[in-house]
């Protein structure tokens, strides 16, 4: 709603306002629903149950990147397209008060020894944390790099095509929407062929390697702009679901909720860095009208480039979970049992540190690097936000 106001008041601050509640929300959101999910689908069905919910974010994305300027265009004023979406908000809270009063009601015709057990399955030590697995920090790295491209992508996409393409606002933004549109044909069939084949680090490996590409082709080349996109939404589909699918893998369900905050987090404060990177790029490309094309020459090559370190780390996670973790993220349904016995010391060591009296003795400074590198991130961000903001 602060947002939609923002449109009437022509106040830039309430809008900034409304994007930093906004992002808290949204944020939130998206780490209960994957949370849910992988608490209750820890097996076979994990891969297709979250692969429904990523479509169906898909679907809403899709249709409001290409329904923004009709809805302008019918209304007169730009701001009722955030009027669309502020209805659309209300609504998904109407449904979540319903979720919770049905959540309430099943507590409280549940059995107390059932409760007991659920509420002993869940009890998150806050020292697990230290004791995460280097494989689920090379994916949270993967998080960082490869999200933070595909949402700071996703924001200037439509401008893109706009100028560097000579396309009309019309144009521009149903083409842009374009790199929404394969996640929702793709998701869905790749959540069954993770749960029937696996494979989920290889197809990590190629939604790095086609982002990579689709920043080539859109920035270096004239070819029609839609296989670019095409190519960025097929990324767009692969990654997400790869990512977090394989963490509800590798983590426990009492950290899991945790585990996926990190993911959220380490994505958001990509993206945030990234977008102010990009930003700056764009502001160094020519500012002459008519070579208005050429203001995305730095930009489009910095994607190239954190493309390429992209697929470095996500080929550094197929190698690891290939040689130290019996191909666990490669396994199907079945196979997954086989990996998961020959790991199971291995997986079942970070709760055994944590709840020890003796934890310290356990933890070295690696354990906590990784906390550190990511709260230093967090710490740039928001410096560089601010900056950018005076």
């Amino acid at each position: 709603m602060t947002i939609s106001l923002s449109t009437h008041m022509q106040s830039f601050s309430a809008m900034v306002v409304g994007r930093i509640l906004y992002g808290l929300g949204s944020g939130t959101v998206t780490v209960v629903q994957e949370t849910i999910l992988g608490s209750w689908f820890k097996g076979k069905g994990l891969a297709i149950t979250i692969a429904i919910q990523i479509t169906t974010s898909r679907v809403a994305s899709f249709l409001s990147m290409g329904t923004a300027i009709p809805i302008a265009h019918r209304f007169g004023f730009y701001g009722a397209a955030f009027w669309a979406n502020f209805v659309v908000c209300a609504l998904s809270f109407a449904i979540n008060l319903v979720y919770m009063a049905a959540m309430r009601r099943i507590h409280r015709d549940a059995p107390e020894n059932l409760l007991n057990r659920l509420r002993s399955r869940h009890r998150f030590n806050p020292r697990l944390v230290l004791f995460l697995f280097g494989i689920y920090w090379m994916v949270i790295i993967e998080s960082f790099t490869l999200g933070g491209g595909w949402n700071s992508f996703l924001h200037i996409n439509s401008e893109l095509v706009k100028l560097r393409f000579g396309a009309n606002d019309a144009v521009a933004a149903w083409s842009a929407s374009v790199s929404q549109i394969m996640p929702i044909f793709l998701v869905p069939m790749l959540g069954w062929f993770f749960d029937m084949f696996g494979m989920r680090t290889d197809m990590l490996v190629l939604a790095a390697g086609t982002f990579t590409l689709s920043m080539l082709l859109l920035g270096f080349t004239m070819i029609n702009p839609l296989v670019g996109l095409v190519i960025f939404s097929i990324s767009l589909a692969l990654g997400p679901l790869s990512e977090i699918t394989a963490i509800s893998l590798i983590l426990p369900s009492t950290s899991l909720g945790t585990g996926l905050g990190i993911y959220k987090s380490a994505m958001n404060i990509g993206s945030t860095i990234v977008d102010i990177v990009v930003g700056v790029l764009q502001d160094r490309g020519s500012r002459v009208l008519e070579e208005s094309a050429h203001s995305y020459d730095y930009a489009m090559g910095f994607f190239v480039a954190w493309g390429a370190l992209s697929t470095m780390v996500a080929s550094g996670i197929f190698l690891i979970d290939r040689f130290r973790w019996s191909s666990l993220l490669r396994s199907n349904a079945v196979r997954r049992k086989e990996a998961y016995h020959a790991i199971k010391a291995k997986i079942n060591r970070p709760m055994l540190y944590a709840a020890a009296t003796n934890w310290r003795d356990y933890a070295s400074l690696w354990n906590y690097i990784p906390l550190i590198v990511l709260g230093s991130l967090l710490a740039i961000s928001w410096v560089l936000f601010a900056a950018k903001l005076a």
